[in-house]
């Protein structure tokens, strides 16, 4: 069984630059539609990533004891 959290992230492409490669934070916290506040390995993110930066609407899937199944951005 799968949990999904749904999430919108907008952060420019420097942005992401100063968080995962400048300053060397490993994860990225979002606040999902209902609410929760989920820590995001950044990593996870650079399928993502283009010269704009990442913007959209995503599905996060953990199983049941929160380990990554899969990111993808909604169309």
């Amino acid at each position: 069984m799968t949990i999904e959290y749904v999430f919108g992230l907008s952060m420019s492409y420097q942005e992401y630059c100063d968080v995962y490669y400048s300053k060397g934070y490993q994860q990225v916290v979002v606040t999902t539609d209902n609410g929760t506040r989920v820590a995001l390995p950044a990593g996870r993110l650079i399928p993502f990533i283009d010269s704009q930066g990442i913007h959209g609407r995503f599905v996060l899937q953990v199983d049941h004891q929160q380990k990554f199944v899969g990111l993808k951005r909604l169309p």
